[in-house]
């Protein structure tokens, strides 16, 4: 954001983001903050931007161009195994809210999603990235309800959701403790 802002961009956030960065004294604050939904018109375009509640972190926000049926999901959605679902903790992301938060994305009436990493996709994906954050939840719930080992839950994630150690950093305690 910060080096957007210096070459005269302006920054749109999220109310619970703008908090986040200012209690991280990040720079780059954005000038113009939503709670939930705002529209903006630019080149005689409509603009819509939705705060649905924490997913990869509190913060995230979507953007919706209805002309064209697109949304822009930043990392609240990935697609391909490269870039599984990346809970961001300390950001305060949330696997339990994610989902809803996705449930509540999913009502706006696109067809295309540009992610946060991956290729551009469709809808129908966006919904499966959500099946299997529920499948991503539940079996890390049973694995530690069943008694198994951070490291055999750590390999699970590793193994079936393409987990790398980015991945393991941030979310692997964060999910183990929500979880429970």
């Amino acid at each position: 954001n910060a080096l957007f802002k210096m070459i005269g961009a302006e920054i749109v956030a999220s109310e619970q983001a703008r908090y986040r960065m200012v209690d991280d004294n990040l720079p780059g604050l954005p000038n113009f903050t939503l709670e939930e939904y705002a529209r903006i018109h630019i080149g005689g375009k409509v603009v819509e931007m939705y705060y649905f509640g924490a997913a990869h972190t509190d913060g995230d926000v979507v953007v919706y161009f209805p002309e064209y049926r697109t949304l822009a999901a930043g990392d609240m959605f990935t697609y391909g195994d490269a870039t599984p679902q990346l809970i961001d903790y300390r950001g305060g992301g949330n696997a339990t809210a994610w989902t809803k938060t996705l449930d509540g994305v999913l009502q706006l009436g696109f067809e295309t999603v540009i992610p946060g990493h991956g290729e551009i996709t469709t809808k129908a994906e966006m919904q499966n990235f959500r099946e299997s954050t529920v499948r991503l939840r539940t079996r890390v719930r049973e694995m530690s309800r069943q008694g198994n080992s951070r490291e055999e839950i750590a390999a699970m994630l590793r193994d079936e959701y393409h987990w790398q150690d980015l991945m393991m950093d941030m979310g692997l305690d964060g999910i183990l403790a929500e979880m429970r």
